[in-house]
């Protein structure tokens, strides 16, 4: 099976970050996770006092890792499910980017240092 991940930057508009949190945490990742092939989501902003240069026009990234065999079909199965997901008025919808990624391989990590 096939993994790939969405990368998805957005912001809150401003004074309303509470909410757009609130919205993320409690609803919208639950949400995108029952769409088939979903299978991890794991939300992420800059460092603290990092420059917008690392953030670009999102000031958070949500990563959601995707297995399928037929990666066309769970992008419009994703799509459909997109129709009916809540767009809250918390987040500024300009900055609302997606971007797919296909997995090189499998994943490494580091040995322990001793």
């Amino acid at each position: 099976m096939a993994r790939f991940l969405l990368m998805v930057r957005t912001r809150p508009l401003a004074g309303r970050e509470a909410e757009y949190h609130r919205w993320y945490d409690d609803f919208h990742l639950a949400e995108v996770l029952r769409v088939p092939g979903f299978v991890t989501a794991e939300r992420c902003a800059p460092p603290s006092g990092a420059d917008a240069e690392f953030a670009g026009d999102g000031t958070h990234l949500a990563l959601f890792t995707v297995e399928s065999d037929d990666f066309e079909a769970t992008v419009a199965t994703f799509r459909e499910a997109q129709a009916s997901m809540e767009q809250p008025s918390c987040l500024a919808p300009e900055s609302v980017s997606l971007t797919w990624w296909r997995s090189l391989g499998s994943r490494t990590t580091a040995s322990p240092h001793g």
